[in-house]
């Protein structure tokens, strides 16, 4: 089961709109759960997690990722932050590589020349941190860190609010 993380920035908006993309993904069987993580204490992302019946979680910003795949019931996770926008086929390329390569972290990376641009540098250098956008097993989000840069995915994320 696929479990969708979505870090809030505070921005009900944002989070909305990346709510909005998950509900299809909801409806077909493919993403069982959903963890928001609330870094800022905003009580609308709590009544957003009651009301989408996602788990609701405090953490702080360094921590989002790992607390959230402590809670996860899936032993997989997509991480998002509030305002993350896959492009309509997201479903089926991480489907793919679910049942190509699941246990290597992927990254749908963000659309447009300079956010990809910088999404390859911070990897390429050796960054192994966790960021929006990966698709990875719940292990290795444990951890906190990759084990190697991950593959991209042939379809893209926007940034809306």
């Amino acid at each position: 089961m696929l479990t969708a993380v979505i870090r809030s920035n505070g921005s009900q908006q944002a989070l909305a709109a990346t709510l909005a993309v998950l509900i299809p993904a909801v409806a077909e069987g493919f993403l069982g759960h959903a963890v928001l993580v609330d870094t800022l204490g905003a009580a609308e992302t709590e009544r957003a997690a009651d009301a989408t019946g996602a788990r609701y979680l405090r953490a702080t910003h360094e921590r989002a990722w790992q607390d959230a795949a402590a809670k996860a019931r899936g032993d997989r996770l997509v991480l998002f932050d509030a305002g993350d926008v896959p492009q309509g086929h997201w479903v089926q390329a991480v489907e793919r590589h679910l049942l190509v390569a699941a246990g290597t972290a992927a990254l749908i990376p963000l659309r447009g020349a300079a956010a990809s641009l910088r999404e390859r540098f911070a990897f390429a250098i050796g960054g192994r941190e966790l960021a929006a956008g990966l698709v990875m097993p719940r292990a290795m989000a444990l951890t906190g860190r990759l084990d190697r840069a991950p593959v991209r995915l042939p379809v893209l994320r926007e940034r809306a609010g």
